[in-house]
């Protein structure tokens, strides 16, 4: 969907810049499905893009549905079309208030827990969402922000499961999980 600010705030307010970037060469972000209770499959989405704006502390991540890659261009398709709804909805975001006072004393290669509570918009609906993520102060004033455990999507919330269903009918599965692991990996610079 994958924050967060140190020394590099000061950096960039002295210099007048407002925002972090997302480098999205440098990020990941990832979901689960589990089917038949026993096969995982993961998808990455190939373009993620956000910022962090060092003034509010208003962290965005936007996903561009329709770049989820599977490996598997027919099961690709078939989720853009019957999961995701593309036409109807580009993309999916994260908002999430980040505290940047809690992390301007990092230095280069000193790490924080954070908790990332904020909500995900989908499918036309707007949901809370918390994710334990661990943020490093990295070298050159950037900031990496990954998951150290999953964070969850309960599709139904997002009326998906009709989606799951087409899905589900289609590879011939006998089900195929409504509880969504989300993973990622994001360096702001």
């Amino acid at each position: 969907m994958k924050n967060l600010l140190c020394t590099t705030v000061l950096i960039l307010l002295a210099s007048g810049l407002n925002a972090l970037e997302m480098d999205s060469s440098r990020s990941t972000l990832n979901i689960t499905s589990v089917k038949n209770d026993r096969l995982a499959e993961l998808f990455a989405f190939e373009r993620v893009s956000g910022t962090i704006d060092d003034a509010s502390g208003k962290a965005s991540i936007e996903i561009a549905l329709d770049s989820i890659d599977s490996g598997i261009e027919i099961r690709d398709e078939r989720m853009r079309k019957y999961l995701f709804n593309t036409e109807a909805f580009k993309t999916a975001s994260f908002t999430a208030d980040i505290d940047l006072e809690v992390l301007k004393s990092l230095k280069p290669g000193e790490q924080r827990e954070v908790e990332l509570k904020g909500e995900l918009a989908m499918n036309g609906h707007t949901v809370p969402i918390s994710f334990q993520t661990q943020v490093t102060r990295l070298n050159g004033g950037a900031l990496g922000v990954a998951t150290v455990a999953p964070g969850f999507i309960d599709v139904t919330h997002y009326k998906m499961a009709p989606g799951i269903e087409k899905l589900r009918s289609l590879a011939g599965l006998d089900n195929i999980a409504l509880i969504v692991p989300v993973t990622f990996s994001v360096v702001f610079k």
